[in-house]
């Protein structure tokens, strides 16, 4: 039987979408965002889509300073009632943290990463029983340690991964729509990198790995990108109900569906 006592979710952090969009980081897959309105009216249907399965979302105003603003789970990774707050990776990045940190200080107990560490809220996926950590571009040793410290203090176990050069963040490439379940992507991550841990792993193909970002939940629906029906496929046949969403203008500035959202409750 499935346990979703860890992961059970009812409030939503997200952030509206920069004026400045345009000039969001984009280094990966993303080419650069070009239709502001367009984005913004990505970020309402994703909004929508939050909502209608059951969530109750907080939406934080933009950051014209701050382009890529509404990638919100870059800045705090939650642990068991607690937020920790992150030194992003990038530089240009670093003044989206304090809104954050104030808006869930509301909720949760906030942890502030010392200096020295480096760590993207997207380099972490929570997993049952762990927290799958990346150590990448954007998130260094002290960084990981300093995670896995924490992690290990409330209970939970860690794995780390590498986060190979072709991609961004670890949850760019594997992400877990329900317990027991992750979803990754061929040609960046190997099946040998997941030993000792015990899971069914669904394996995006690699001409679709950018749908291996997903967001479940215990209502039996996933939240997939649209236009990766090999992978919705995947996923139906694995009993879930599949919703997708347009992403190609959040795609643009290497975003993906979990980097819009931060669940804190």
């Amino acid at each position: 039987m499935e346990d979703w006592s860890r992961r059970r979710r009812a409030g939503v952090l997200v952030r509206k979408i920069s004026p400045n969009f345009p000039k969001a980081i984009a280094n990966y897959f993303g080419t650069g965002p070009t239709d502001v309105d367009a984005s913004i009216q990505a970020h309402d249907n994703y909004v929508n889509c939050l909502q209608d399965n059951g969530l109750e979302v907080t939406i934080l105003p933009s950051l014209a300073d701050y382009p890529d603003c509404c990638f919100v789970e870059d800045a705090a990774v939650i642990v068991d009632g607690a937020a920790v707050i992150c030194n992003l990776g990038h530089p240009s990045r670093q003044g989206e943290v304090g809104s954050i940190e104030e808006a869930l200080s509301q909720h949760l107990e906030t942890i502030v990463m010392p200096e020295g560490t480096k760590l993207d809220g997207g380099d972490v996926v929570f997993y049952d029983d762990y927290f799958l950590i990346g150590r990448s571009t954007r998130t260094n040793a002290r960084g990981v340690e300093f995670m896995e410290n924490i992690c290990h203090k409330r209970g939970f176990k860690t794995f780390v991964f590498d986060v190979p050069s072709s991609t961004l963040h670890l949850s760019t490439i594997c992400s877990s729509p329900a317990p027991g379940i992750l979803v990754t992507a061929e040609g960046h991550l190997r099946p040998e990198q997941f030993d000792g841990i015990t899971a069914d792993i669904i394996w995006v193909p690699n001409e679709e790995s950018y749908a291996a970002n997903t967001i479940g939940f215990e209502n039996g629906c996933v939240i997939v990108s649209e236009g990766y029906p090999k992978t919705a496929d995947l996923l139906s046949q694995h009993g879930f109900s599949v919703t997708t969403i347009d992403m190609e203008h959040i795609r643009c500035a290497d975003g993906s569906l979990t980097c819009l959202r931060l669940f804190f409750r």
